[in-house]
């Protein structure tokens, strides 16, 4: 009996550890956006979680990105963020999506 309670509570230890850090994962989702550059339009790919959508936009500004266009180039502004699956509001920019290599 004595040597069963230490197993017993070595695997309660274990299976909450294991819980607490299926909770932790967090669920990514792909975003693209639509950027101006110095160079003027972009794309940029990112994958942020879902609520933090606006704080990953936001710290975007002033920062270097790569782009579709291969480019590392600093955020002047953020136009448009979206999923993957949507079309950008902008009819040039929805040109330069359709033109990218996944």
């Amino acid at each position: 009996m004595k040597t069963v309670i230490p197993y017993v509570l070595l695997s309660m230890f274990i299976s909450a550890n294991v819980l607490a850090s299926e909770e932790d994962v967090v669920a990514l989702t792909t975003y693209k956006c639509h950027i101006e550059t110095p160079n003027g339009s972009n794309i940029a790919v990112f994958e942020w979680d879902k609520a933090l959508l606006i704080q990953e936009q936001s710290a975007l500004l002033a920062e270097y990105v790569p782009t579709i266009s291969n480019e590392r180039l600093i955020v002047k502004r953020v136009v448009e963020c979206i999923t993957e699956d949507k079309v950008f509001k902008d009819v040039l920019v929805r040109e330069l999506d359709a033109q990218r290599t996944y």
